[in-house]
């Protein structure tokens, strides 16, 4: 593999599971530093020694990407940022509670907001920011409507802030995953089982019938486009959105 940001130092949030982890492990593959923020120390550190016996420059940093206090503690210069720290609930749009509505949008929305105020602060002139939003920013979703519209508001946020900091040469861009194998994918079945009375299984089996490639995507292949994103091979790309989604969306 390539060692396209060698000498670079990048932090990624949430980065301890999941596509956090896998976009920690493919920036770290191709030359960079990484620090792994996440709000569960004891598992940053599990990442962090994984990753460490593989050969890779990596470190481990607590973040509460929902506090403005826990920023505080970051100050070392950056060159690659990726807001990729985020969570999901489930209920009916009818009956969503405020309670969940506020949890879900204080880290998704004011966690990516706090992140690109992070990065605006700390990215050398020239960096790149990467942001993780959601198919499901632009599609209906009766069933978590709160993470819908809190990924919405990444997107927004990402052309705001791509607008702001390119006088810098800083670019800003998201990328919109679809259904990707992590745990939070299966949690997300167990949940619209839950609330539909349809087996997880059979759930799963439905979507990947109307996805145009036919199969559920992979972490690695997420983290592939964040790659590309935060390199010079996306030198003259701001303000975008990719999808990685198998067709799911094609716009």
């Amino acid at each position: 593999m390539t060692a396209r940001f060698g000498g670079r130092r990048a932090l990624v949030t949430g980065g301890a599971r999941g596509i956090g982890l896998a976009i920690v492990e493919r920036l770290a593959a191709e030359g960079a530093s990484v620090v792994v923020a996440d709000i569960d120390g004891a598992q940053a550190d599990g990442a962090v020694k994984a990753l460490r016996d593989k050969g890779f420059t990596v470190d481990a940093g607590v973040l509460d990407v929902a506090d403005p206090a826990s920023f505080a503690a970051v100050d070392e210069r950056l060159d690659l940022v990726v807001a990729n720290a985020g969570i999901q609930t489930f209920a009916s749009a009818s009956e969503l509670t405020v309670a969940d509505w506020d949890r879900v949008l204080d880290i998704n929305a004011r966690g990516t907001m706090l992140t690109l105020q992070l990065a605006s602060r700390l990215v050398r002139d020239g960096g790149a920011v990467v942001t993780v939003s959601s198919i499901q920013a632009l599609l209906p979703n009766p069933l978590s409507a709160n993470y819908s519209a809190s990924k919405a508001a990444v997107l927004s946020l990402t052309k705001s802030f791509a607008a702001e900091l390119a006088p810098r040469g800083i670019r800003v861009n998201a990328v919109a995953p679809g259904r990707i194998e992590t745990g939070l994918s299966d949690y997300g079945s167990e949940e619209v089982g839950r609330l539909t009375g349809q087996p997880p299984a059979e759930a799963l089996e439905r979507r990947l019938a109307s996805n145009p490639l036919g199969r559920i995507g992979r972490p690695d292949e997420v983290a592939a486009a964040v790659a590309f994103l935060a390199s010079d091979d996306a030198s003259y790309i701001t303000g975008e959105c990719v999808n990685v989604c198998g067709g799911d969306v094609m716009a």
